[in-house]
């Protein structure tokens, strides 16, 4: 009897261990504030909660160095919150950069604080923290207008992303080539860096979150510390010929994104396990 239940607490032991590396999705709201660190200021960031693991998202545009998007390079702009999503509010409009609905980040007008592809090419940074590797699944597009075609990498490079160093000098034609990596399988009619009309289906210009249609992104499933999502970005990656899209007109809010934590052993998990162990030196002390 004292084999037998040795043998089945054993069991349970490494059962648990093999399975603590599964997880449930998750999926983050993002169209509450979040706690933001640097308000009111190009390079904040907006932090948020969802089952116990941290997201940290901040903007970025190409408006370093040069008054044209192609030649520029990838610059920390403003994250903005609004009921319909995150959006971007970049240096454009206040450097005189020809987009007058950008504005600054105390005053913008519509569409101009969105994730737009107007003049320069607007991007958010999502941050799944330290030691965590994220595999995207889902992005939900909440407030849109004209398009809402989207460009999506995952960094599965070495160490933090080239272009968020204080004194990088990178634009995006070169992110490919940087450690950035597509995440779809084929090409088909916008490239494997393009989702085309991301807001799948759900109503323009709204602002009902339960009107807002989740995304599937991410047929290659990668998975990554940080991801990468724009407007349609053909600096990164030109479109095919014959492509269905065009590359401009996009404006977006971010209401949510959603996947699975790879690799990384659950709380729970580790809690269970303890506890088998620990039946495990009872057993033997008994016997």
């Amino acid at each position: 009897m004292k084999i037998r239940t040795l043998h089945a607490l054993t069991a349970l032991g490494l059962a648990l261990a093999g399975t603590g590396s599964a997880s449930a999705a998750i999926s983050w709201n993002l169209t509450g504030g979040g706690s933001e660190t640097g308000a009111l200021a190009n390079g904040n960031t907006r932090s948020y909660t969802a089952s116990g693991n941290a997201l940290t998202v901040s903007a970025w545009s190409n408006t370093k160095n040069s008054s044209t998007a192609a030649d520029a390079y990838i610059q920390n702009a403003y994250l903005a919150s609004y009921s319909g999503g995150l959006g971007v509010t970049n240096r454009d409009g206040a450097s005189g950069g020809g987009d007058t609905y950008e504005g600054t980040i105390a005053q913008t007008s519509v569409p101009g604080h969105t994730l737009d592809n107007s003049l320069r090419y607007d991007s958010m940074l999502f941050d799944f923290g330290a030691g965590k590797s994220f595999q995207l699944k889902s992005v939900t597009v909440g407030w849109w207008q004209t398009d809402s075609d989207l460009t999506i990498l995952a960094y599965t490079g070495t160490g933090t992303p080239t272009f968020t160093g204080s004194s990088a000098s990178q634009g995006y034609s070169s992110l490919l080539g940087s450690g950035w990596s597509v995440v779809k399988s084929s090409t088909g009619t916008t490239g494997t860096a393009h989702y085309a009309n991301a807001a799948n289906g759900g109503v323009a210009q709204s602002s009902n979150a339960a009107g807002y249609k989740p995304l599937p992104v991410n047929e290659l499933n990668i998975s990554a510390r940080y991801w990468l999502v724009g407007a349609l970005n053909t600096l990164v990656q030109a479109l095919p010929s014959g492509a269905s899209v065009g590359a401009g007109n996009d404006y977006v809010k971010i209401a949510g994104v959603g996947g699975d934590f790879k690799g990384v052993p659950e709380p729970g998990g580790f809690m269970l396990l303890g506890v088998a162990l620990a039946g495990l030196v009872v057993h033997r002390r008994r016997a």
